[in-house]
């Protein structure tokens, strides 16, 4: 059993040898083979095209937290654009092409740009071309936002203006007319009543007091003068004096009575009401006036200029930008086609396989022959 298993590892030992010195004596085949199949991987990379490849990383704009557009949508509407999906054959006047616009798979807020060419400096314009593509498609979007924002800051600037020119200014004359004229004339009034009217009326009543003491002696004397007279025309006479002095004294006294009655309701009713008119307006309209001077129109002024700067704000780039490429354009020195060393190192391998099978394939033909010649020759 062992002897066998040795002269089975000795024939063994003995083809490779074998093998080994027909690849040795095949060498110039070999290395004549190999080195024709590389030169003509060599002529034909060198007759191709060679493909350069240019990429970028584009940030979607944005408005305050929201994107200029779905990434999705974005996406489609380029690649269709660009034909990027339904690419045709190249032909011999290719220039450049955009070969993928892809969302980035770490934030889908970034697209990812990949562009070729003949050169790095085609492909670096095509894909120049795909982002002012997309900046252009929102760029008006972008223009009509900031427009309306600052005209609606110069509105609020025209509501401050007409609130320092008109509203502040007439609550400042308000208070000024209350305080100097309003006030004043309601204290010339109480004046008026108090130290004119009310001591006028007075004299009226003092007057019509006098006059009724008058009249009260003139009835008294015409009463005790009737009692001495007999003569009946001169007593019709006398009575009917008393009767006038009668009247004069009860529409006197009527006066006094209605002067007295003036005098208390000027007294209780309008003067009271000029001061609670006067207290209402130092109290109330003067106090609301102020309030609102002070207190309401600078926090309405204030607000006015706090939306003034959040308008601004949204205008500012870090509320409003557009798409925009990130980093650098990344361009490789190395064309992406075609893949000149891989070619000639693959072309290089299969040629030195191919030569050591034909020179194998050569000697085993050979050897065939040669067994066959030499049976012939010990038949004869």
């Amino acid at each position: 059993m062992s002897e066998t298993i040795f002269k089975q590892y000795q024939e063994d030992e003995i083809d490779l040898r074998e093998l080994w010195k027909a690849i040795v004596k095949q060498k110039v085949l070999i290395v004549v083979f190999t080195s024709i199949v590389t030169i003509v991987a060599l002529i034909w990379v060198t007759t191709k095209i060679s493909i350069y490849e240019v990429k970028s990383t584009l940030q979607i704009g944005f408005i305050g937290e929201n994107l200029i557009e779905d990434p999705s949508s974005l996406i489609k509407t380029a690649n269709l654009v660009f034909n990027v999906e339904n690419k045709t054959p190249r032909k011999e006047d290719f220039i450049s092409e955009v070969t993928s616009i892809l969302v980035s798979k770490k934030l889908n807020n970034f697209v990812e740009i990949k562009t070729q060419g003949i050169s790095n400096a085609e492909g670096l314009i095509k894909n120049k071309e795909v982002v002012a593509y997309i900046q252009n498609k929102y760029q008006g979007f972008i223009d009509q936002y900031i427009l309306n924002s600052n005209n609606e800051v110069k509105n609020v600037q025209i509501q401050i203006s007409n609130l320092e020119n008109l509203e502040i200014k007439s609550t400042q004359r308000q208070i000024e007319l209350l305080e100097s004229q309003k006030i004043i004339e309601i204290d010339e009034k109480i004046k008026f009543y108090k130290k004119i009217k009310l001591k006028s009326l007075k004299e009226k009543i003092q007057l019509h007091s006098t006059k009724i003491g008058q009249y009260t002696k003139s009835v008294n004397k015409l009463y005790k003068n009737n009692n001495k007279i007999t003569n009946s025309t001169v007593q019709a006479i006398s009575s009917l004096q008393m009767v006038n002095y009668q009247n004069l004294i009860l529409n006197s006294q009527n006066n006094v009575e209605n002067l007295k009655i003036e005098i208390e309701k000027i007294s209780h009713e309008t003067i009271k009401n000029l001061q609670k008119e006067k207290s209402n307006l130092q109290h109330d309209a003067l106090r609301k006036l102020i309030y609102k001077l002070e207190v309401l129109l600078p926090q309405k002024k204030a607000k006015l200029y706090n939306k003034i700067n959040r308008l601004k704000f949204n205008n500012s780039e870090l509320n409003i930008q557009n798409s925009k490429v990130i980093g650098n354009y990344i361009i490789d020195d190395d064309p992406v086609e075609p893949k000149k060393g891989l070619i000639i190192a693959v072309a290089f391998v299969i040629g030195l396989m191919l030569s050591i099978f034909l020179a194998l394939f050569l000697n085993f033909i050979k050897k065939t022959n040669y067994e066959s010649n030499s049976v012939v020759t010990k038949k004869v």
